[in-house]
């Protein structure tokens, strides 16, 4: 996992400022995190997104709980960084909803250690419009 830092940043940011529109690099980058699972009462969702106005960077960026988001502004943040070309990095990661509308057993041993995260209809954030998810 690539561990964010602003020099690193404004370097790949200048780098693709500089690069043809043939070439152009991609603005946001994946450094942590995988692919949502479709069904939105399973896991909910959090992001960090790292870009030149985030309030730190490194270790201290990644345990920060104010640098957590909902999926949801993570998705509007991202969609505004596109828009204006700035390079940003995007941590996600998934807990798993004390849902009933999920198969998940809380009492089964392989879930002992895990933090749940609210039913999704308990869940008071916002949704996407890509999924449902909250």
């Amino acid at each position: 996992m690539w561990i964010p830092n602003f020099e690193e940043l404004e370097y790949k940011q200048i780098e693709q400022e500089q690069s043809t529109e043939r070439h152009r690099l991609s603005w946001g980058w994946r450094a942590a995190g995988g692919s949502r699972h479709p069904n939105p009462y399973f896991y909910k969702y959090y992001t960090r997104v790292f870009w030149k106005d985030s309030p730190c960077d490194g270790h201290e960026f990644l345990n920060s709980p104010d640098t957590i988001l909902t999926i949801k502004k993570a998705f509007d943040l991202t969609g505004k960084l596109e828009r204006k070309g700035l390079i940003h990095f995007t941590y996600s990661w998934s807990l798993p909803r004390l849902d009933p509308k999920n198969p998940f057993d809380p009492n089964a041993e392989k879930w002992e250690w895990v933090d749940w995260a609210p039913a999704y209809d308990d869940d008071t954030d916002e949704s996407v419009e890509l999924g449902g998810h909250k």
